[in-house]
């Protein structure tokens, strides 16, 4: 019994130590306004043959942002060595919120970084590893910026625009589409997620699939898009195409050495069916950034 009652002691002794080392917020922290503006969303083109174009979506005509949902992260700046600290406020609006794009807090002295992330409804924003991406596995058009600021002994009111992160890749097809074809399947591997700290994102497969319908036989240069992230190093496409059995494709065709960059068009155009007729062409086009061109 004796041994019990010093033991119960000891716990509650070290219960009190505790608690009272646990440190709580001050509330004498002095704490200043910040205010980042997104006014708009930048589609800065690529140079090509030493021209470069900038166009601008400004927010105030809203039919015309492409992003319907937007994060806004602020952690803690440890440093190049050290990256971020902890998560210190978090935001996601939707488009046609009141105010959209403006984002306003209260925090004390130090040094941060403020994380913004626009997209389709379906992106998806993940805290505890800071990363952000698509369930599908497929990239929706997505704007991205990391901006590091410091709070020092006044407010601070920051105006940002956010470059698009994602790459479009487009696939014509220049030969008829043979009557009974029923679907194009598109593979390649991109990356999982944007990812501001290490480790770095992982790999996945990008699956596109595009129906044939019966009213597209015989059409020729049939066109269709898809956005990518896998802008590092050169890739391999496949495309597959099927006929009224969906159980394997008819044929298969594979472009080699695929580059992607931000805010630019990669086209892939050549023949399909025609298994014989050479190889896929790559081009870059700048209406978008001016496209890549690749011939298959």
């Amino acid at each position: 019994m004796k041994q019990k009652i010093i033991l119960y002691s000891i716990c509650l002794c070290l219960f009190f130590a505790c608690k009272k080392d646990k440190k709580t917020p001050d509330p004498d922290t002095k704490l200043y306004p910040i205010s980042f503006n997104v006014s708009g969303f930048s589609q800065t083109n690529v140079p090509t043959a030493d021209k470069a174009k900038t166009n601008s979506l400004t927010i105030q005509a809203t039919d015309t942002i492409p992003v319907q949902s937007l994060y806004y992260a602020v952690y803690v700046d440890r440093g190049p060595l050290y990256g971020h600290g902890p998560l210190v406020t978090y935001r996601r609006v939707l488009k046609g919120d009141q105010n959209f794009g403006q984002f306003k807090d209260n925090l004390p002295a130090g040094t941060y970084q403020a994380l913004f992330c626009g997209g389709s409804n379906n992106l998806t924003f993940d805290i505890p590893n800071v990363a952000f991406y698509y369930n599908t596995h497929t990239w929706d058009d997505t704007f991205y910026k990391v901006v590091p600021f410091t709070v020092t002994s006044g407010p601070v009111n920051q105006s940002v625009v956010i470059p698009r992160r994602t790459a479009k890749l487009s696939l014509v097809i220049k030969d008829a589409i043979p009557t009974g074809t029923s679907k194009i399947v598109v593979h390649f591997s991109d990356s999982s997620s944007i990812k501001p700290y290490y480790p770095p994102a992982s790999l996945v497969t990008n699956q596109t699939t595009q129906v044939i319908n019966a009213t597209d036989a015989g059409k020729t240069n049939y066109t269709f898009s898809m956005n990518t992230l896998n802008d590092t190093r050169p890739f391999d496409v496949t495309v597959d195409y099927y006929g009224p059995n969906p159980v394997g494709p008819l044929g298969t065709k594979i472009i080699k050495n695929v580059v992607c960059k931000p805010n630019t068009r990669t086209i892939l155009s050549g023949y399909l069916f025609t298994q014989d007729n050479g190889q896929f062409t790559i081009t870059v086009n700048q209406d978008w950034n001016p496209p890549v061109n690749v011939n298959f």
